[in-house]
Order: C-alpha cells, then sequence, then structure tokens
C-alpha cells in the first residue's frame, strides 16, 4: 500500500502527537536555556574538571552530544550507560544525571554508586526516584515539565546542561548566539514540517527515499552523536532496523564489507552525515569512502546542515531533521512513531 505523506490521517497515523512537539522544538529549547539561565549553580561546580554524564535511550544519547561539544576543553568526560561507573570517578568528579522519567534502573543505580565515591551529582528531570535522591543527597536538580515520551525532551535534555557547562566555563555561549541558533532551526523546521509538500520538503523526500531499505548511517566530528540519534529514531519512530557507524573508524573495517552479500548491499542505502566544522582529512574521508561506494554500486545519499552558525546550531538542526524524517518513515511503515511497546515490554519485566 502506497502512502502519501501529504495526504495523512493525523488522527490515526499520529496519536501521540508527535509533529506538535516537532514543531515546538525551538520553544522547547528556549524554554530549557531559561530554566538553566536561572538557576543558580554551586560555585563549587566551577572548579570541576572531571565531568560523567549518566542517561539511557533517548536521556543518554544526550550525554554523547555533550562529550562532542566538549572535545576541545580541558574536561575529561564520559558517558555512562550502564549500571557502573569508571573506576576513577572520585570526589573530584562532577555525576550529570540525564534521565527524562527519573525513574531509569541503571541511572539510579550509578547516581548511588557515585554518591557513595563522593563524587558531586546533579540531576536533570522531570521527577521521579532521582528527584527523591537529590533531595535525600542534597543534590542540585533541574526539573523541566512537559509531558511526553523521553525522545521528544531532546531539547530540554541537551540545552539545560548545555548552558551549565557554559557556566562552569567548560563551553563559550551567550544569549545572542543561542538566538541566532533558534532562528535557523526554526526556518529548517519551516522547510520540513507536515503541511510542506515532498517536493520542496527534504526531510520528507529522504523517508520515500529510504523506505523498505536497510539503513546505515555514516557520521563523525561534530554529528558524531547525531549519527548515533538519527539512526535512533530511525530505529525507535519509524520501527524501522538502522545501524551507525563512524569516520575514519568505517576505513579501516566497513569499507571491507561492501562486497559480501550482494543481495544485501545492494539494497541498503548509507546515509554520510557531514558536518561543516570537521577536519579537512575527514572530509577527504567522506569523498573518498563516497567513490568506493559508486565503484561498488552502493547506494548513499550525502546530507550536511550548511546554515549552521556555530556547533550546537548545527546539532540542533540534525536532530530535528532526522525526527522529522524517523516520523515520516514511520507514517510509511504505518507505525504510531510515539509507541514503543517492545521497550516498554522489556521494562515492565525488568520491574517484576
Amino acid at each position: 500500500m502506497n502512502i502519501n505523506l501529504d495526504k495523512i490521517d493525523f488522527s490515526r497515523a499520529d496519536p501521540g502527537k508527535m509533529r506538535d512537539h516537532l514543531l515546538n522544538f525551538s520553544n522547547y529549547c528556549q524554554d530549557a536555556w531559561d530554566l538553566a539561565s536561572d538557576f543558580a549553580l554551586p560555585s563549587y561546580f566551577i572548579k570541576y574538571r572531571k565531568i560523567v554524564f549518566l542517561g539511557m535511550g533517548a536521556s543518554g544519547i544526550v550525554g554523547e552530544f555533550l562529550k562532542d561539544l566538549l572535545s576541545s576543553s580541558s574536561a575529561i568526560v564520559e558517558c555512562v550507560h550502564d549500571y557502573d561507573l569508571p573506576a576513577w570517578v572520585d570526589k573530584e568528579t562532577l555525576v550529570i544525571a540525564l534521565c527524562h522519567s527519573g525513574n531509569t534502573e541503571e541511572v539510579l543505580y550509578a547516581f548511588v554508586s557515585a554518591y557513595e565515591k563522593n563524587a558531586k551529582l546533579m540531576a536533570i528531570t522531570t521527577g521521579g526516584k532521582l528527584e527523591s535522591l537529590c533531595s535525600k543527597y542534597r543534590a542540585p536538580i533541574i526539573k523541566y515539565q512537559i509531558i511526553c515520551e523521553p525522545k521528544l525532551a531532546f531539547s530540554y535534555l541537551l540545552i539545560i546542561p548545555y548552558v551549565i557547562l557554559v557556566k562552569i566555563g567548560l563551553l563559550d555561549h551567550n544569549k545572542d548566539e543561542f538566538e541566532k541558533n533558534l532562528l535557523n532551526v526554526s526556518a529548517l523546521i519551516k522547510k520540513i514540517s507536515t503541511d510542506i509538500h515532498i517536493a520542496v520538503n527534504p526531510a520528507k523526500d529522504l523517508a520515500s527515499k529510504i523506505f523498505s531499505l536497510p539503513i546505515h548511517i555514516i557520521s563523525s566530528g561534530n554529528l558524531r552523536a547525531a549519527g548515533i540519534r538519527f539512526s535512533d529514531s530511525i530505529n525507535e519512530n519509524a520501527k524501522n532496523l538502522c545501524s551507525y557507524y563512524f569516520l575514519p573508524e568505517i576505513n579501516h573495517t566497513l569499507v571491507a564489507g561492501l562486497e559480501n552479500p550482494q543481495e544485501v548491499i545492494v539494497k541498503s542505502i548509507f546515509i554520510f552525515f557531514e558536518s561543516k566544522f570537521s577536519r579537512p582529512e575527514i572530509k577527504r574521508r567522506i569523498n573518498i569512502t563516497a567513490a568506493v561506494m559508486n565503484n561498488n554500486k552502493v547506494q548513499y545519499i550525502r546530507i550536511d546542515f550548511s546554515q549552521a552558525s556555530d556547533k550546537l546550531s548545527e546539532i540542533l538542526q540534525s536532530v530535528i531533521f532526522s525526527d522529522y524524517v524517523g516520523m515520516y518513515l514511520g507514517f510509511l511503515n504505518q507505525v504510531d512513531p510515539t509507541s514503543a511497546k517492545i521497550v516498554e515490554s522489556i521494562k515492565d519485566e525488568l520491574s517484576k
């Protein structure tokens, strides 16, 4: 059955109203900026140069974005998507829990462990058990209010800790720059929202091109984590199997596998997420890798965000774009993009 993305019955296809949350992406970012800006950060946070982000799934991926943004800073940064902390976590470490629900098992275990190691703690959440732990440990907490799936709270989970890192002195950003970021994001949303025809809507166009194909995302540099988020969006929103890879690593591994099995490779499509802030060597590797794919008759698409004014702008644009693509692909697959039944069933089993 062919689905026309320009004639979607949203009451049936999108009962969770993902489209409305995506349309409000910029507003959520602004609200998050204001929340964090008004937060009185403990003065002793400024001295910390070892940072650990705790989080799982759509909340946890935010830590990877922050790690990428901190790559040129003096900080030692680690992201924990598990129960256990690195052995080096101690009283000189700032541990920030990123958890939409506040009830994710792995995050709670790691948060307690961080307290036992005398680390300094902070949480960004809507509440739950994590809020109770913050009260018990007298740890700073920034709560935001939004009723949605964790994946749709990305704006809050990214921007709030981003502003905290600016206050600590590990990142450099100001209100004027941020307002410019949001203007760029809003301009992109106007081009890819649901009321824009597929002929001039790059997100709808991409979803239609990758529909029914095995999908592989390749990213690097500032968009390393964006590649993971894009893959997650396709897996979770479209219920469509997707994998991700990183440059330059794939030039030493994956490219060797582009020969077999041919019946799978000819049906696969690779999507390059290209950062304008990548070093010249990476840009050259993308060109060479694309040429290799041409020679092996492998389908690929190259995507960049040339209008991005800085690294944060590029990340925000990449995320909203990939979320729209995931939603549209979900419509084509005739699934509810906001649902996560299998994920929830696993959580239910673990809670027994």
